[in-house]
């Protein structure tokens, strides 16, 4: 009987095939390791470029929303802790207001808004001060709070006189005119970020109520301004004395107009 005869692996043209297979696998997955590294690497790259561009649209939109520096120590702290600050308050409120808004379209009316409180902004901004909030048509700035000035009641006065400047610019260009009245306070408040989901840093305490008060007992064009932000400002500015402003539950407090800088070099 006839036998097939053994086959030796370890010569001929199989033998090299198999090699041939052998090296060109091992070949195919050192490729697919070196792909998979690229891979890695580029998805990496783009997970970081990511996380990096999410962070910075995060960090903008809380200090859109926050002080740069409240919103830094949230940002590390994890919170923002209620403190107590020497400051100077400035209310603002357009004079007829509801008349005002009776005579132009809501969407005008928006447009008008957003166009003076985004020049307000800018030069509360420009004199150190820190809007707070608007409420309706009533603009809210702090000086030295939460950035702590030394000058801060003379820069309340000063960003003051800018913005009537702006909107009589302002009246000049557009029709019905805005009238504004301005109150201002200098003392102390507590200040503190409230809220969750819409965070914000605000003031409380009486001399919030006095400042207010001090807008509200104002005359139209003018700055009303306490005897405490006067005190602290004689030096540089002209006022003229106009009595009393009454205060619920307080007694009365001397009250001053504003009626311009004093010239530097003949004070």
């Amino acid at each position: 009987m006839k036998t097939k005869p053994y086959l030796n692996i370890c010569n001929g043209s199989e033998f090299d095939s198999i090699a041939a297979r052998s090296a060109m696998l091992g070949y195919l997955d050192s490729l697919a390791t070196i792909e998979d590294d690229r891979l890695q690497k580029r998805l990496l790259k783009e997970l970081i470029h990511s996380y990096v561009m999410l962070e910075k649209r995060v960090d903008s939109l809380l200090k859109n929303t926050l002080p740069e520096s409240v919103a830094e120590e949230i940002k590390y702290e994890n919170r923002f802790s209620p403190r107590v600050y020497e400051c100077t308050i400035l209310f603002s409120d357009f004079v007829g207001f509801t008349r005002l808004a009776e005579k132009i379209s809501g969407e005008r009316l928006i447009n008008t808004l957003h166009r003076l409180f985004t020049g307000f902004d800018q030069i509360v901004d420009e004199h150190g001060g820190t809007k707070i909030k608007t409420i309706g048509d009533a603009y809210m700035a702090v000086f030295g709070a939460p950035i702590q000035i030394s000058d801060h009641a003379l820069c309340a006065l000063r960003s003051a006189m800018e913005l009537f400047r702006y909107l009589n610019d302002f009246n000049g260009e557009n029709d019905p005119p805005f009238d504004m009245r301005v109150g201002i306070h200098t003392g102390r408040v507590m200040a503190g970020v409230v809220g969750r989901d819409r965070m914000q840093f605000d003031v409380f305490g009486d001399d919030v109520n006095i400042a207010s008060r001090f807008e509200s007992s104002g005359e139209p064009g003018r700055i009303n301004v306490s005897e405490t932000t006067y005190l602290q400002t004689r030096g540089h500015m002209e006022f003229e004395e106009r009595g009393l402003v009454a205060l619920k539950n307080k007694p009365s407090m001397k009250a001053y107009f504003v009626k311009r800088e004093k010239d530097k070099a003949n004070p």
